[in-house]
């Protein structure tokens, strides 16, 4: 992808995300347990077909170029399924999907998973990495394997580093940063709004 292109589609992805109303400022409990001053909701761009059709696009062109040999995609639901299921579609991939049971509290793998698979994870924002670990867990006990999971959005509080310890390489489409960065620039959010960001995540070197 050009340079110029992938600015383009993490502008419009930006600009997306603001009139969906999926970034949020204030005092936020993440599902980690975290307190945060800012809040990423990607549930409302599924009701955007032209947002919903830009993120499955770019997720198509960031999967196909790094997992053309996976054998199947598995999607962390909801969100992480309502892109995983286009994508496997367009990828001409198997579809599988995990959902915490109720009688253990664990993960448990829905769909045809053979023994082998290199099976790519596919979620909308990444955290902590809990959520995308649990999903890998689910998988390898199901006897597929997970080398790679792809999220739209990267939070950058340690999904990347802690999944990277289990031998799983996280991409992303964009990073909070980026995408704080971009928004500023647009004029969408204040100066104050960016601070928040960058203050809760660090700004990189």
């Amino acid at each position: 992808m050009a340079w110029r292109t992938r600015r383009q589609q993490i502008g419009n992805l930006a600009e997306g995300l603001i009139k969906a109303g999926g970034l949020q400022f204030g005092t936020f409990t993440l599902p980690s347990g975290k307190e945060s001053s800012y809040y990423v909701n990607l549930k409302g761009i599924f009701s955007y077909p032209g947002l919903y059709r830009l993120a499955v696009d770019s997720m198509t062109r960031l999967l196909s170029s790094k997992t053309s040999r996976a054998d199947a995609i598995c999607g962390i639901p909801m969100n992480g399924l309502a892109l995983a299921a286009p994508l496997a579609i367009s990828q001409k991939k198997p579809l599988v999907y995990t959902v915490t049971s109720g009688r253990t509290g664990g993960r448990v793998v829905n769909g045809e998973l053979r023994p082998g698979w290199d099976v790519v994870l596919v979620d909308d924002i990444s955290t902590s990495g809990k959520t995308i670990l649990s999903s890998a867990r689910s998988i390898e006990e199901e006897g597929g394997e997970v080398k790679t999971a792809f999220v739209l959005i990267d939070r950058l509080e340690g999904a990347r580093e802690k999944l990277a310890k289990e031998g799983i390489a996280l991409q992303c489409l964009t990073d909070v940063l980026e995408l704080a960065d971009t928004l500023f620039s647009m004029e969408l959010i204040k100066e104050e709004d960016l601070r928040s960001i960058t203050k809760s995540v660090g700004r990189r070197q």
